[in-house]
């Protein structure tokens, strides 16, 4: 069996178009997991009948990232078995017929390995997504090329078995609702000797543009402790104390305090517009 997640709020038709996707694809028993997180806009309804072999969990519309996954977690944890293939994946991601196949083919001649696709947006041919490679002395990440080994990884598009799952644990809903979710869940899942690697075998696209508050230059005060800022002072403290080797913590809350305090002048200037 092969189980995807993804997670929707109100995008029904960039869901429907995700679901057509998966039924092109050329391996047999997929089952979805999806996590509606409050839509109201009849997204369960045409995944139903779209797709019969899914089960759909439900949030308020509160959940985030963070909080879908951890309850796909949950219910993979009770209901799937060890040996099953699983792919977390983004519903704007778009790849090709044979992607589950190449996939769970990946996961197989390689244990114990996470196995991500490389990501490039709709508009060009420039990788955009995929593994990284996250420093614990500053706090920079750097986007590797296909076929390379990181220490985390999105999870846009991620393989795995849902034993691996169950080893690494859940996510952080409180803590890491959105951002930082996937890279401290990854940077875990390195820490109990599972590698990380990314394959030009499972290349896929997604929208470049669908992605949350994270210019300075662009946030107001309120924009930047939102829930879709990647800029979160607070969510960020929180992956730096989760994912960080205690040997390099002093010197990683140094850095982020100065890069935060270098930019307050362009968050007041969009406060006085």
């Amino acid at each position: 069996m092969i189980y995807v997640v993804t997670a929707v709020h109100n995008r029904r038709e960039i869901t429907k178009k995700f679901i057509e996707s998966l039924k092109r694809q050329t391996c047999g028993d997929i089952h979805l997991v999806l996590v509606d997180d409050g839509s109201d806009d009849g997204t369960d309804e045409m995944v139903n009948a779209e797709f019969p072999s899914s089960t759909i969990l439900y949030g308020s519309g509160n959940l985030w990232w963070g909080g879908a996954l951890h309850k796909a977690y949950k219910w993979l944890r009770d209901n799937a078995s060890d040996g099953d293939i699983l792919l977390i994946s983004n519903d704007d991601t778009r790849f090709d017929d044979r992607y589950l196949e190449t996939g769970a083919k990946l996961v197989r001649e390689h244990p114990n390995t996470l196995v991500a696709g490389c990501g490039y947006g709709l508009q060009g041919d420039r990788q955009l997504d995929g593994i990284f490679h996250h420093s614990f002395t500053d706090g920079t990440g750097r986007l590797l090329p296909a076929d390379s080994e990181g220490n985390c990884a999105s999870t846009r598009s991620l393989f795995l078995t849902v034993g691996m799952m169950k080893r690494i644990g859940g996510f952080h809903p409180i803590l890491l609702p959105q951002y930082f979710s996937d890279f401290e869940w990854t940077i875990r899942a390195g820490r109990k000797g599972f590698r990380i690697r990314s394959f030009q075998e499972l290349a896929y696209r997604f929208d470049e543009g669908a992605t949350g508050d994270n210019q300075y230059d662009k946030l107001t005060w309120k924009r930047l402790f939102g829930k879709r800022s990647g800029l979160n002072p607070l969510y960020r403290l929180n992956f730096v104390l989760l994912s960080t080797p205690l040997p390099y913590l002093p010197g990683h809350l140094f850095h982020q305090a100065g890069r935060y305090l270098k930019k307050l002048p362009l968050i007041r200037k969009m406060d006085r517009k």
